[in-house]
């Protein structure tokens, strides 16, 4: 930066005389401040002469040098920005009229003590609040809505477990009056009321004699059932009740409920029949 100021000055050749511009007069440590310098180029002036003057400052930049006219007269014109980091008073005796500068300690009082601050508090917003709040009703749902299906689930393998226990008459004899306490009929439900009946007596003789029911038509059924029994009324006692669920599910037939009723006696009696066997 030295080097670059003395060519400078070196480069503004011929000065008759120099005059500045201070832009302050009094700073403090470490402030900068901002000299224009206007030359003639008529004359060669001591270029370190001139340079002397910045020894005690910091030059921090300068602008480049600018040719004007004043009076028919060349000058050229430039700018410094400098500060200082030691106080004192600093005359620029080449700077056409005496110039100075006064640099100024920064004051500071050491037998201040400062008061200890207080700990900031962590502000807490309603919003935040109502967030937590919110978390905690949903977990709280969740668990009432896990607890219940838990329940429920022990509540049918408990049923299940059950009916397991059960002998296949005592579970058939169970189902059918569920299904006549249900009274289907009275919902001008008679087509479910006879499925179901019919899935009873299937179910049930899947569990007594050991053979898939559920799928295959009453006249299988039927020859399934002579392997086991050779009693003709019990034979003809399941072909009945079979046909006439057959006759309900297609509604064929729509019996009342006198014959529903009679129908489901018929069930209860060939289970207890047929148990024997």
């Amino acid at each position: 930066m030295i080097l670059r100021l003395l060519l400078l000055f070196v480069l503004v050749g011929k000065s008759y005389s120099n005059e500045s511009i201070i832009s302050k007069d009094s700073i403090l440590v470490g402030q900068q401040v901002q000299i224009e310098i206007l030359s003639s180029i008529n004359t060669f002036p001591d270029s370190n002469e001139l340079l002397d003057q910045f020894n005690s400052f910091e030059i921090i930049d300068f602008s480049v040098m600018d040719t004007i006219i004043v009076d028919s007269s060349k000058y050229l014109k430039y700018k410094l920005n400098i500060t200082s980091w030691e106080s004192g008073t600093y005359k620029f005796e080449n700077l056409g009229s005496s110039k100075k500068i006064i640099v100024s300690e920064i004051e500071t009082n050491e037998n201040e003590i400062k008061q200890i601050k207080e700990n900031l508090k962590i502000s807490f917003s309603l919003i935040d609040y109502w967030i937590y709040v919110s978390i905690v009703l949903i977990l709280a749902i969740i668990y009432i809505i896990s607890k219940k299906y838990l329940k429920k689930t022990e509540r049918v393998l408990e049923i299940v477990e059950k009916e397991v226990k059960l002998e296949p008459i005592e579970l058939t004899i169970n189902k059918l009056e569920i299904l006549k306490n249900e009274k289907l009929w009275e919902k001008d439900e008679i087509n479910l009321h006879f499925t179901k009946a019919s899935n009873i007596i299937r179910k049930y003789l899947e569990l007594k004699f050991n053979f898939s029911a559920l799928e295959i038509p009453t006249a299988d059924i039927l020859l399934k059932y002579k392997e086991f029994s050779q009693d003709d009324f019990s034979i003809k006692m399941l072909n009945r009740i079979l046909s006439s669920c057959e006759l309900a599910k297609f509604a064929k037939n729509q019996p009342d409920k006198s014959e529903i009723l009679a129908h489901l006696e018929n069930c209860k009696d060939f289970v207890i029949n047929s148990n024997k066997l």
